[in-house]
């Protein structure tokens, strides 16, 4: 059993490394770009002799920013089993072996790279969630094609109006003056100088605005009302619901719960405040209610006076007890309030505090370990017959 949780915490770990290997070549990357203020101060005909007289220090520390953006990013796919970031993971490690050897960095500090490499392949196994390829819907390809539609109107059109403009002079200036104007920040360091360029500007400001809108409307619409949906789904489920279980935080111990509970076809609901946790828990299947399970409105939600009980089972005694209270007072106040309230105690010493409040069950999983050993023990020494 112990080496199953041992493999199976696996991947968290090597997410975790990866994660901070790309913070470490993030901070390399810019402290090398950082190190170039010389290279900031000069004249652009100097930047051609710069590029092929010291390649690695400003091509390499680019590329180390990429490249450690894209670890990091990819860390929580790899925390989530993914298959597609474990393959985006060994290339993003490869692309970044590459670029130390072009760096001419030693070898020291390619290591982790390599280490975190080994790892991923012997560990291939575990990364075995595969995620359905997206179809994009016709109203999303056309917001798509409007967006694009509106970056080349505007890069082209600036381009070969360049003449009716102050210093638009290349691609460059055309993609600046582009980006600048859409995104409403207007610098002012690029004018139109005839009415013609200006009514181009204009004409460049109603598309492009319209179409970033339009777009960011259909794209992240449809997403947060399937967010929206999927928490009100939860709670709708439940406030018609009776006799459920709400369990409060998600630990070894209500793991075990859950389990034993979804073999009996018992319906139960989960409570945790832990926002990683909540998308986790989620992602595997299991309702869950995000929030604090000591407050009331939290408990509302789970429609805990319609459930058969209340299980408090975090790993703090005090949690334990403060949900405890709570639950109690809702009970107390509420005639159709009728759950059973059961508390997790490690501490021996706390269980009778905790008796006290009023509560249905106390049970102490370590006293209750402790005392069955014992009783194993005394049975196995003690004489047949």
């Amino acid at each position: 059993m112990f080496v199953i949780r041992l493999r199976a915490s696996v991947p968290y770990v090597i997410a975790a490394v990866i994660a901070a290997n790309g913070f470490l070549n993030l901070a390399a990357g810019l402290a090398e770009i950082f190190h170039l203020s010389f290279y900031l101060e000069m004249e652009l005909d100097e930047v051609s002799r710069y590029i092929q007289t010291s390649p690695s220090l400003k091509v390499g520390g680019f590329v180390s920013v990429g490249l450690g953006t894209m670890l990091i990013a990819l860390g929580k796919g790899l925390a989530e089993r993914r298959r597609r970031a474990w393959w985006w993971t060994v290339g993003v490690l490869g692309a970044l072996l590459i670029n130390h050897l072009f760096q001419s960095l030693p070898l020291t500090a390619t290591w982790l790279s390599v280490l975190l490499l080994v790892m991923l392949l012997i560990f291939r196994s575990e990364f075995n969630r595969s995620i359905e390829p997206r179809k994009w819907s016709y109203v999303e390809l056309i917001a798509a094609i409007s967006v694009l539609f509106a970056l080349a109107y505007g890069i082209v059109g600036s381009y070969l109006l360049r003449h009716e403009f102050d210093t638009i002079a290349s691609w460059i200036d055309a993609v600046y003056f582009t980006i600048v104007t859409y995104s409403t920040l207007g610098y002012g360091d690029i004018l139109p100088l005839t009415p013609n360029a200006r009514i181009f500007t204009i004409s460049m400001v109603f598309i492009g605005l319209s179409s970033f809108v339009t777009a960011l409307t259909v794209l992240l619409g449809p997403m947060i009302e399937r967010r929206m949906k999927g928490v009100f789904s939860v709670m709708s489920k439940f406030q018609k619901s009776v006799d459920h279980v709400v369990v409060c935080g998600f630990t070894n111990v209500t793991e075990s719960i859950v389990d034993e509970l979804r073999e009996r076809g018992i319906p139960f609901l989960l409570i945790e405040e832990r926002d990683q946790l909540v998308l986790h828990l989620k992602s595997m299947g299991y309702d869950v209610v995000a929030g604090d399970p000591a407050e009331k409105d939290v408990l509302d939600q789970a429609n805990v006076c319609g459930a058969a009980a209340l299980i408090a089972a975090t790993d703090s005694d005090a949690a334990n007890t403060l949900i405890a209270l709570t639950a109690r007072q809702m009970r107390d106040e509420h005639e159709d309030c009728r759950f059973r309230i059961i508390v997790r105690i490690e501490a021996e010493e706390n269980i009778a505090k905790v008796q006290r409040i009023g509560v249905d069950e106390v049970i102490s999983p370590s006293t209750l370990a402790g005392r069955l050993m014992a009783t194993k023990a005394v049975g196995a020494d003690s004489p047949a017959g």
